[in-house]
């Protein structure tokens, strides 16, 4: 800005060399403001998935898993331009509930890391977007992993204890792990079981039950064979076979503990 003396000069005096250069030193001297530093959009370290990232400050301890929930500072970008589409103080989350480059990210960080990740479009929205994020767009985020909780882990099943070694006509497989002296079920009782259920290759527990009611008319077929297949008072491990669209199978210890004729409600 033109000081009012020079102002008043400029404008009553003819533009002598001098007065030009008192201008020239005035407008050099005059404050500039600075333009803001373009954010950084890239990576320096590349996973097998295709996530890269870059440590901007690690953190300590152990990492969050895909069952943890975080607490983040966050600010998500657009690669293409730096558009800021979206961010987040002190946020809370569960892992699984983001998009896969942002979970695959997280599990790499500890407690205090701030990291950048650079999401290609097929780990984020891909071809679909959603609201500001067009389509196959590729993001950045800087993240600050300020906490997280995670479950217990679940129980596993002992590797010798995961398979079947008979089966019946059906395939329906089946190991007597202790024998009971009681009557089987009919398809109309209501039995009383403890079943566990579990993943056949990894063993990890999906669900565990006890003294739970089941009137046999309602189970699938293959658990109604195998509940008639026990006496009260055993435990068996079955093996179910595989779904055609599916490419992981579950398997279940159960014990029969009792049965009694089902009511007309429980049918």
């Amino acid at each position: 800005m033109t000081s009012p003396t020079l102002q008043r000069a400029l404008t009553t005096a003819a533009l002598t060399p001098a007065l030009l250069l008192q201008f020239a030193a005035a407008q050099a001297a005059a404050p500039v403001a600075a333009k803001p530093k373009p954010p950084v959009l890239s990576c320096t370290t590349t996973t097998a998935e295709g996530l890269s990232y870059t440590v901007i400050k690690p953190g300590n301890g152990d990492r969050p898993n895909a069952e943890s929930k975080v607490v983040v500072n966050y600010k998500g970008m657009l690669t293409a331009d730096g558009t800021q589409f979206d961010s987040g103080q002190a946020s809370e989350f569960p892992v699984g509930g983001v998009i896969p480059g942002f979970a695959q990210g997280l599990q790499l960080m500890q407690a205090g890391g701030s990291y950048r990740l650079c999401i290609p479009s097929k780990l984020g929205y891909g071809e679909a977007g959603t609201g500001p994020i067009p389509a196959n767009a590729d993001l950045v985020f800087e993240v600050d992993l300020l906490s997280f909780t995670s479950p217990p882990p679940k129980p596993v099943i002992p590797v010798a204890e995961r398979n079947c070694t008979q089966f019946t006509s059906s395939g329906l497989g089946f190991d007597i792990l202790k024998a009971g002296t009681g009557k089987n079920p009919t398809d109309g009782d209501l039995v009383l079981v403890d079943f566990t259920v579990f993943d056949a290759t990894s063993g990890v527990v999906q669900q565990k039950s006890e003294w739970e009611k089941i009137p046999l008319r309602q189970t699938s077929p293959f658990f109604s064979e195998s509940l008639k297949m026990m006496q009260t008072g055993s435990t068996y491990r079955f093996c179910m076979p595989k779904a055609a669209d599916s490419d992981s199978a579950s398997n279940i210890i159960v014990t029969l503990i009792d049965l009694r004729p089902a009511a007309s409600a429980d049918n």
